[in-house]
């Protein structure tokens, strides 16, 4: 074989690819410009739903008796804790959003004009993350009482007026209280007129200030249903207020100490910092991301040098000059590979670059420090490299059984699946990258990423998978060597 006919073929197929507009979109356009678009677009849409969540106003069905006790329950609640509240909301406003006008903005719910901005958000996400857990807890407790105050659209269940039949798996729990188990509630969360309803006994802050039994705090919702998910969830976080806040009053009472209804206490001690549990998440959705564009980059460019050729009748004309089969193989791989190696590494260098410039603000970003160590980057790259000549091998074989560039499309749908979905283990939380792991292809590639970048280095685990995957490469080039050789293959169209 000569290299210098090997180099010529290349530049020949390399000018062939790059004339195509599907490869150059696939293998430029694609990383460069759509990716980042897309995530930009997708982050910016997540980000209006998530203050879209934020502001929103629910209907809950209430007695005005019950919504009277809520309403009781809560000044209580921000009448004992009026001045610990005020500092630790003015630490917030003062250290990240400036002043009394930060303050304003920082309490605002809605969109309108000075409200909160990403920025302001990151700020306050800081300061809040340096906060004392006590007054971390209080300001978590004051927003969820004050969602129930302001974003929430009391219903008088006497205004409900609704008749019908239950939906199919929509089933009256037997227990609930007589005020719940009235069958037009449960149809007015089923029809959407409200998301919710909610019942607490009309004598509860006489029971609460004299510390009997439990009171029931009881919401009537439907799980299969986004908004009365979402409904319950703000009832069951200001019921847990109330309930830390009349135990915390009934040990004062009793001059007993907190601890005395904590036997047993916790002591966290979790040695991963905010940017290891990025980095992890990062590791485990790299190996996805970068080997299924590493084959999309791969998969026009091979289609277009077999089946493309031989729908354009130029597949004759190249086997008539003065090369060998080899070298035409040889060729035409390094070109692929080439592509699939470009694909991926723009791919991914422009979604990191949009990931920490573009989709987090600089201050958020800041504090994650992700950072990978080079010794973690070389060692992924060395396996990136056999992958993308396996793939390039596989698609080129592919390629050139087809009889047509739209029959070799159809093979590859079925080839995708093989390939690329074995890349999700890594998105597995509880699997481990054991030794057995390490001979099933593509799934040990996918494990020892996700542990790279993590900075454990398992070097037995690398060892068998570098060499369990360069030996598939190469029984592919092979594979792909001896299909040139078929003048069956070849010239069939």
């Amino acid at each position: 074989m000569k290299l210098r006919m090997v180099s010529v073929i290349a530049r020949k197929e390399l000018r062939d690819v790059l004339r195509d507009r599907r490869t150059l979109f696939f293998m430029m356009l694609l990383p460069i410009v759509v990716m980042p678009l897309l995530m930009l677009g997708i982050s910016k849409f997540a980000m209006k739903q998530s203050a879209d969540k934020q502001a929103r106003v629910l209907k809950v069905a209430a007695d005005p008796a019950v919504v009277t006790t809520l309403k009781a329950l809560s000044m209580q609640w921000f009448k004992a804790n009026a001045t610990s509240l005020a500092v630790a909301q003015g630490k917030v406003a003062l250290d990240s959003v400036g002043g009394l006008d930060g303050m304003r903005r920082l309490m605002s719910l809605g969109e309108g004009e000075g409200a909160m901005d990403a920025l302001d958000l990151a700020k306050v996400f800081k300061v809040q993350a340096d906060m004392p857990d006590e007054q971390k807890a209080l300001l978590g407790d004051a927003f969820a009482i004050g969602r129930l105050s302001l974003q929430t659209e009391f219903v008088d269940p006497a205004d409900i007026d609704l008749s019908g039949a239950l939906a199919q798996g929509v089933e009256i729990p037997s227990d609930l209280p007589a005020y719940l188990a009235d069958e037009k509630l449960t149809l007015a969360i089923q029809s959407k007129a409200i998301a919710a309803a909610v019942y607490v006994p009309p004598d509860t802050l006489v029971d609460l200030e004299e510390a009997g039994p439990s009171v029931p705090f009881s919401v009537l919702y439907d799980s299969s249903q986004s908004l009365s998910g979402e409904a319950f969830d703000r009832l069951d976080a200001v019921q847990e207020v109330f309930s830390r806040f009349q135990l915390g009053l009934r040990l004062r009472e009793a001059d007993l100490s907190a601890d005395f209804v904590e036997p047993v206490k916790l002591e966290r001690a979790n040695v991963a910092t905010a940017s290891r549990k990025v980095q992890a998440f990062l590791g485990g959705l790299l190996p996805y991301l970068l080997f299924g564009f590493c084959f999309f980059g791969a998969l026009y460019p091979a289609l277009d040098l077999t089946a493309g050729e031989k729908e354009r009748f130029t597949m004759e004309t190249l086997l008539l000059g003065p090369v060998s089969r080899l070298e035409i193989a040889t060729g035409k791989f390094v070109v692929v590979f080439l592509a699939a190696i470009v694909a991926a590494v723009l791919t991914t260098t422009s979604m990191v670059l949009s990931f920490a410039y573009g989709i987090l603000p600089p201050e958020l970003a800041s504090t994650f420090n992700i950072e990978f160590q080079p010794l973690a980057l070389v060692l992924t790259g060395s396996l990136v490299l056999p992958v993308a000549a396996l793939y390039s091998a596989m698609l080129l074989t592919v390629g050139l059984y087809a009889r047509s560039f739209k029959e070799a499309q159809s093979y590859t749908v079925p080839l995708q699946f093989v390939l690329i979905l074995p890349m999700m283990v890594s998105l597995l939380p509880d699997l481990q990258a054991e030794s057995h792991l390490a001979w099933i292809p593509f799934v040990n590639i996918s494990m020892l990423m996700k542990e790279l970048l993590k900075g454990n280095y398992m070097w037995d685990f690398y060892a068998i998978t570098l060499a369990s995957t360069l030996l598939l490469t190469a029984l592919s080039l092979l594979t792909a060597a001896w299909m040139f050789r078929r003048e069956s293959v070849m010239l069939r169209s």
